[in-house]
């Protein structure tokens, strides 16, 4: 499997990344982060890349107190006669973060026991690319061939392909 190193992309975001070349077959290639996942298909190496999906996450961009209903829960020392909150275990972005990319895992694993791709291409900003990885199944991982760690939210297609052609 091949990462991405995030020292050539900081560079000249617009260069190629090493010797990469996307191969030459019908690949999937995921771009996107934590509010927003686009899901594209090219058919050959050099082909047009077809967006056939764009997952969104509209709770991505909330503040943390909008995503939490309520205080957290209270407890006793375990010695003396103090109270005290008790800590979250992760706090709503987190949550959030891991049921988008699980949502986003799920997508893909119906695309590729339809049969739809062989191939996969992540693109993601950094814990995202976490979170993903996490999510995706044996099979799923078995696909990856590339992975770019960076925010390419801003990035239109033209600018994506540039990056892995």
């Amino acid at each position: 499997m091949v990462y991405g190193d995030l020292s050539l992309v900081a560079k000249d975001k617009c260069d190629k990344i090493g010797n990469f070349l996307l191969p030459n077959a019908r690949c999937y290639v995921v771009a996107g982060d934590s509010a927003e996942a686009r899901i594209f298909l090219t058919q050959s190496r050099f082909g047009a890349w077809t967006e056939i999906a764009t997952l969104t996450n509209p709770e991505a961009t909330k503040r943390e107190q909008d995503l939490l209903t309520d205080k957290p829960g209270r407890v006793f020392d375990s010695f003396g006669k103090g109270r005290h909150s008790m800590a979250p275990g992760e706090s709503g972005r987190q949550h959030e973060k891991h049921r988008f990319a699980h949502e986003v895992a799920r997508a893909l694993g119906k695309r590729m026991l339809a049969g739809d791709f062989s191939r996969l291409v992540l693109i993601a900003e950094p814990t995202f690319l976490g979170y993903l990885r996490q999510e995706l199944s044996p099979d799923l991982r078995k696909t990856i061939v590339f992975e770019l760690a960076m925010n390419p939210t801003a990035y239109d297609v033209d600018r994506l392909q540039s990056l892995l052609t």
